[in-house]
């Protein structure tokens, strides 16, 4: 069995959390529905963009090297800020924005690398520009957090187009 099924569980359990908070917000005056909205949303797209990620090439290509290293930049950059450090203001925000920028660049360079696309390879791409550019947005204070719903659907358009067709191939739990 692939790790796909401990993946699709978490999914679905981020789906009923969201559900459940969603029917909560509509049909009664519970507070804490609004808080578990976000949340059950949040688990659907980090578990499928682990699944994506483990099942996809770009783990495969030099450009993964790459991202890692763009990712321990975002890593500093948020120590910078959370420590808030004399210099947290300029810098943190700096080496943050520059490393959302440097991810979109490096797996756009990786996409235009692949011989053949699909239309899952496109959506992929699609969601790490959104994700990237609107969370950047976001971290500025640009814009408001409603435009975060954008990258949570491509990533569950994804997820539905992967999971659609790993189960017409039968490799969905093999």
């Amino acid at each position: 069995m692939k790790n796909n099924f401990y993946y699709i569980v978490i999914i679905i359990i981020g789906l009923v959390i969201s559900l459940v908070a969603f029917i909560g917000i509509k049909f009664t005056e519970n507070i804490e529905a609004k808080y578990w909205l976000p949340r059950g949303l949040n688990i659907v797209e980090i578990a499928g963009f682990f699944m994506l990620l483990m099942n996809g090439s770009f783990i495969k290509t030099k450009y993964f090297r790459i991202a890692q290293g763009i990712v321990a930049l975002i890593l500093i950059g948020a120590l910078i800020k959370i420590l808030h450090w004399e210099f947290y203001g300029v810098t943190g925000n700096l080496i943050l924005t520059i490393s959302f920028l440097g991810i979109m660049a490096t797996y756009f360079l990786s996409f235009l690398k692949k011989p053949i696309k699909k239309r899952l390879d496109y959506l992929k791409l699609a969601w790490v520009l959104t994700r990237y550019s609107i969370g950047t947005l976001i971290f500025l204070h640009m814009i408001s957090r409603e435009y975060d719903i954008i990258p949570t659907i491509l990533i569950w358009l994804a997820i539905l187009g992967y999971c659609i067709q790993e189960y017409k191939n039968k490799r969905l739990f093999e």
